[in-house]
C-alpha cells in the first residue's frame, strides 16, 4: 500500500464518520497506577516536599506584611481577598477543624517515624530468624499515646491538660452509652 491519499471526488460530501486523515487516539496515563513512575515512597515523598508547609506559611506572613504597609484601597481589598482564600484553603486541609495544619502535619510526622521504627525492629528480629510482627490499629495508637506522655513529662502543667482532655472525653463517649431514664406516665 501507497502512502498517497486516496483520490476522491471534491464534489461528493465527505460523510460525517469518515476519517480523511487516519490520526492515532491518545493514550492517556494515569501517573498513579503506571508502572513507569515506579512505587509510591511516603518517605521520600515527605523529604522532598517537606518544604511546601514552610512556603505557605511564609507566604501568608508575607502577604499580612503587603496588608499592613499598603495604602491603596483596591489592593488592599484584593490583599484581604487573597489572604482569606488562603486561610479558608487552610481551614479545609484542617483535620477536623481543631488543629492547625503544622500540628496535623507534626502528628502525621510523629505517626510515621513509629511505624518506621517498628518496622525496623521487626526487620532486625525476622533477620535474626524470628516471625514477623504486624502493629494493628489499637497497638499502633497505644504506642502513640505512650509516646505522646513521654514527650509531655518534661512540662507538668501540658500533661495535666491532656490527661484532663482525655479524661472528659472518655466520660463523654460513657456518658452517651447509659441509656435515657424512662419517665412515668400518668395512669
Amino acid at each position: 500500500m501507497s502512502s498517497k491519499p486516496t483520490e476522491t471526488s471534491s464534489k461528493k460530501p465527505v460523510g460525517v464518520f469518515r476519517q480523511i486523515v487516519e490520526v492515532p487516539p491518545k493514550k492517556h496515563r494515569d501517573p498513579r497506577f503506571d508502572n513507569l513512575s515506579g512505587k509510591f515512597n511516603e518517605d521520600l515523598f515527605e523529604k522532598t516536599y517537606s518544604f511546601i508547609s514552610e512556603y505557605k506559611e511564609s507566604e501568608i506572613n508575607e502577604l499580612r506584611e503587603l496588608l499592613r504597609k499598603e495604602r491603596n484601597p483596591e489592593e488592599i481589598e484584593k490583599l484581604r481577598r487573597l489572604l482569606d482564600k488562603m486561610r479558608e484553603k487552610e481551614k479545609c486541609n484542617q483535620e477536623e477543624g481543631k488543629q492547625s495544619r503544622a500540628t496535623t502535619e507534626d502528628n502525621l510526622r510523629r505517626k510515621n517515624q513509629l511505624k518506621r521504627e517498628h518496622r525496623k525492629t521487626e526487620l532486625q528480629r525476622v533477620s535474626q530468624g524470628k516471625k514477623p510482627f504486624y502493629l494493628k490499629r489499637s497497638e499502633e495508637k497505644k504506642l502513640e499515646l505512650v509516646e505522646t506522655y513521654n514527650k509531655l513529662k518534661n512540662n507538668p502543667k501540658k500533661l495535666e491538660k491532656v490527661i484532663e482532655k482525655r479524661r472528659k472525653k472518655n466520660a463523654a463517649k460513657e456518658h452517651k452509652r447509659i441509656p435515657f431514664k424512662r419517665q412515668k406516665t400518668a395512669e
